[in-house]
């Protein structure tokens, strides 16, 4: 515990980096660290099937993941694994800390027998994207639009595992 809010920083200016143009202005300005910071305490308080992993640079907390058992009704959360969130401070983009999340993300779920893993981005989110079709992911064709994000739409991407 103590992360959370390293984490809800991290979120929080994450967000207003990379969605930027793409997501309303009001609805990045309304992000609120002490709002994130509750609900990263209640999340990591809580025991469920989602895990989390930080990613640190000399003792510090730079970014963090989310990943699980596939939440979409369509696939089988025994079978199939979801990555919920990739976040890193923007200071340290391009560091390599997101493509080591997301190496570690799927070896764990690999070695914990998911078949396949999912994940939801944003279609604007180019960075993102160049991120996961560089590690194995392809758009599967699934689309959906996120009245909660200024409408914005996400591509379901996937990555075989088995």
């Amino acid at each position: 515990m103590g992360d959370e809010v390293r984490m809800a920083e991290i979120l929080v200016a994450a967000w207003r980096h990379a969605y930027s143009g793409i997501m309303s202005p009001a609805l990045l300005d309304a992000l609120d660290i002490n709002q994130k910071t509750a609900m990263w305490r209640t999340a990591l308080e809580r025991a469920g099937k989602g895990s989390y992993l930080v990613a640190e640079v000399n003792g510090r907390v730079e970014g963090f993941a989310v990943f699980g058992p596939a939440r979409d009704k369509d696939l089988d959360g025994s079978e199939s694994a979801e990555i919920v969130s990739i976040n890193i401070d923007p200071d340290k983009w391009g560091s390599g800390l997101g493509r080591s999340l997301l190496n570690s993300m799927i070896e764990r779920l690999s070695t914990d027998g998911f078949g396949s893993i999912y994940l939801w981005v944003v279609e604007q989110n180019e960075r993102a994207m160049r991120l996961y079709q560089r590690n194995g992911f392809i758009c599967e064709g699934r689309i959906k639009t996120d009245p909660k994000h200024s409408g914005v739409q996400e591509l379901r991407l996937v990555r075989i595992l088995a």
